[in-house]
């Protein structure tokens, strides 16, 4: 299974092009695609990127909703309204429209950061990302150290 994985940082050019990592355009070939979706995270901080293949599994959960319910309007309204399908040029870039980039605060003429998330990436301004990361390392460390020696386990296993 090919996964997106690492982080790479990369210039965004004045018009919001910027290259895709060739190991992040390789994964989109390896399932059949030659473009990604890009949507913008819950909570605005960054930008969602996919294949198409986990647009499906997440219109295939939004589905599962009860079809009146407000939640499957939210998740609809929220997911699928601001998402799309960009072709991946000939020299590897995709354009990534600006207001998108001002929301995630990245910078045209700048840096993003290109995050592997498993089956997805997220583009983030770099230096939110390295703050965001070292939240969530403090926090897991913090997470393990408190549940350390709780399951019976210890750290020597």
């Amino acid at each position: 299974m090919a996964l997106f994985l690492s982080t790479y940082v990369n210039k965004v050019d004045k018009k919001g092009r910027v290259s895709v990592p060739s190991r992040f355009r390789s994964v989109l070939v390896d399932k059949g695609f030659e473009t990604v979706v890009l949507f913008p995270t819950i909570n605005g901080d960054a930008i969602d990127a996919c294949g198409m293949d986990v647009m499906e599994n997440l219109l295939e959960k939004i589905g599962g909703f009860d079809p009146l319910s407000e939640d499957r309007e939210s998740y609809a309204d929220v997911l699928m309204s601001d998402a799309i399908e960009l072709a991946v040029d000939g020299d590897g870039r995709i354009m990534i429209p600006l207001d998108m980039l001002i929301d995630a605060d990245i910078k045209a003429g700048g840096q993003c950061a290109f995050v592997g998330r498993g089956d997805s990436f997220q583009i983030w301004n770099p230096d939110a990302f390295a703050a965001r990361k070292k939240l969530a390392q403090e926090r897991t460390r913090s997470r393990r150290a408190a549940g350390a020696g709780s399951n019976g386990g210890s750290d020597d296993e």
